[in-house]
């Protein structure tokens, strides 16, 4: 019954924080790589044809989440917590300050250039993030921002990459969308220059 799947759910939640308190570097790195695979298939489901599953893309997606996303994630948390010592909400807005305005832009350039290495795509790398960093970052300011404060003021550091993984996959899914988006190509033609639709 109801009381059964609350317990089982109880424990699942019970034996995740065992596994963040034992090893929580490995913990991070599967959930965010569960929570990018996650993310990437709803988003080919939601924006693209939804008839067929790109598995390059998703296993692509899912490695990025396990070894970049999640071990960045863990060590940058661990870097607030020693550098900004203030507690309340000076402490939070000092973290939040930190977070979004330092790390997020080189973290989502990382991201984006990483991926873009692995799917051999690095001759577009300078017109996509012309094209498609700005907004990605304003896009994660709009969704993070209000979350991280909440999530810095509230959340024991020991919790914080868990508790932004409750809303990781809907950023995941903007991510993905936003990270497959077509790039103009750039034809040269003796001195003129035309831009192209192209896809990634």
């Amino acid at each position: 019954g109801g009381g059964n799947g609350s317990s089982k759910a109880t424990s699942m939640w019970a034996m995740y924080l065992l596994l963040l308190e034992s090893n929580p570097l490995a913990t991070k790195m599967w959930t965010s790589g569960a929570l990018n695979a996650f993310g990437d298939l709803l988003a080919q489901f939601l924006f693209e044809d939804g008839k067929s599953v790109d598995v390059k893309r998703t296993l692509t997606f899912t490695f990025l989440g396990a070894f970049l996303v999640g071990p960045a994630l863990h060590f940058w948390y661990g870097i607030l917590g020693k550098i900004v010592t203030v507690g309340g909400s000076l402490g939070a807005g000092v973290r939040l300050g930190l977070d979004q305005l330092a790390f997020a832009p080189v973290f989502l350039a990382t991201f984006l250039s990483a991926l873009f290495a692995i799917e051999g795509n690095t001759d577009k790398l300078p017109n996509k993030l012309k094209q498609d960093l700005f907004p990605t970052v304003v896009a994660n300011w709009k969704i993070w921002v209000p979350f991280q404060f909440l999530n810095f003021r509230f959340v024991p550091a020991n919790l914080q990459v868990g508790a932004a993984n409750v809303i990781a996959l809907a950023w995941n899914v903007y991510l993905s969308w936003a990270s497959h988006k077509k790039v103009p190509e750039v034809v040269i033609e003796g001195k003129n220059t035309k831009k192209k639709g192209g896809k990634r």
